[in-house]
């Protein structure tokens, strides 16, 4: 079974980016939960979905380090001081997803046509994350812009479930810990780690879509509505919510003592 990296140990992390780099599924710390990164070539894509038993092709998300948060989007023709300042806002609470234009660095099969605007889906653990410096690292050791990435569980193609955002290292090994292509890196605390995003439920991420001129809350997970719509107000701006997301993505558990310990 695949030993527990310690996200806040530089050689563990060092360890976890080098595997990354070549070319192992990295199920490591985000936010208040758990995220499934790899590099973001078209057959790692395939490899990780085959991993979680989803379709060989099914588009996923894109992550990067804050550094090079900028350069995922195409920019032309947007107020980009305004978004940037209403991105930098929410990533200082935590976890949180943005889809925009996407810039030419973005790998045609990370990408989604809507309306015509060829978009990305950028997913961030938010600032006072520990996974930044992974990321950043496995970007420098690998001359990568950015990663694919997706939610650390099983599809419920193959599980018949929801699927679990998972908040314990411990489940996540428990479905992927004999796979050899794996590289698990977790928070050393996982409750004080929750503790420190109050405003979030382990649960999907939200996102925020800026590609059609107003500011559009797209998935209602993570970050609830009112302090999204509390940051865009702060901005002079209206956020408009999508017709999939009135409704609050779903907490899901991977145990009952999970579930105790997150609400003691």
């Amino acid at each position: 079974m695949n030993l527990i990296l310690n996200m806040t140990s530089r050689a563990d992390r060092r360890l976890a980016a080098i595997a990354t780099t070549n070319g192992a599924a990295l199920f490591y710390g985000f936010g208040n939960f758990y995220a499934l990164a790899a590099l973001p070539d078209l057959e790692s894509m395939r490899r990780v979905n085959t991993l979680k038993g989803r379709p060989l092709d099914q588009v996923g998300s894109v992550t990067t380090d804050p550094s090079r948060a900028h350069r995922i989007f195409d920019w032309d023709g947007l107020d980009r001081a305004t978004i940037q300042s209403v991105m930098a806002e929410f990533l200082a609470l935590g976890p949180i997803g943005f889809r925009g234009p996407a810039s030419s660095i973005v790998p045609e099969h990370l990408t989604v046509v809507d309306h015509g605007i060829r978009t990305a889906q950028l997913i961030m653990p938010g600032d006072g994350c520990l996974s930044n410096d992974l990321v950043g690292e496995i970007l420098d050791l690998s001359g990568e812009e950015l990663l694919f990435i997706t939610s650390a569980n099983t599809s419920s193609n193959v599980s018949k479930q929801a699927e679990a955002a998972h908040c314990e290292m411990r489940a996540i090994r428990e479905e992927f810990g004999h796979r050899p292509e794996a590289v698990l890196i977790g928070h050393a605390d996982e409750r004080t780690n929750r503790q420190l995003y109050p405003y979030h439920l382990p649960c999907s991420t939200s996102i925020v879509a800026f590609h059609r001129g107003s500011l559009v809350l797209e998935r209602h997970g993570s970050l609830g509505v009112d302090d999204a719509r509390a940051i865009a107000a702060a901005h002079g701006l209206e956020l408009a919510i999508a017709p999939g997301a009135h409704e609050r993505q779903p907490v899901r558990w991977p145990s009952a003592d999970a579930l105790r310990q997150y609400a003691a």
